[in-house]
């Protein structure tokens, strides 16, 4: 699958207001959530670890630039 949005898609989604792109949002994550939901548990729980990992590394690399900034 090719990862670049078509420059139909794009304007597209320029028009939408807020509300349809938050709909979208909202549509996107219900199905990432019930996608998640049909994997066999152990395969969930280490999707969602690497996730909490990497949150943690995220948070990790901000502290410290603040931490560092005069």
């Amino acid at each position: 699958m090719d990862p670049m949005l078509s420059a139909e898609r794009i304007e597209a989604y320029r028009r939408m207001t807020p509300e349809e792109r938050w709909r979208e949002v909202e549509e996107l994550m219900t199905l990432a959530w019930r996608s998640l939901l049909e994997l066999p548990v152990e395969e969930r729980n280490r999707r969602l670890a690497l996730i909490r990992e990497e949150h943690e590394e995220s948070d990790r690399i901000l502290i410290e630039f603040f931490r560092n900034r005069p």
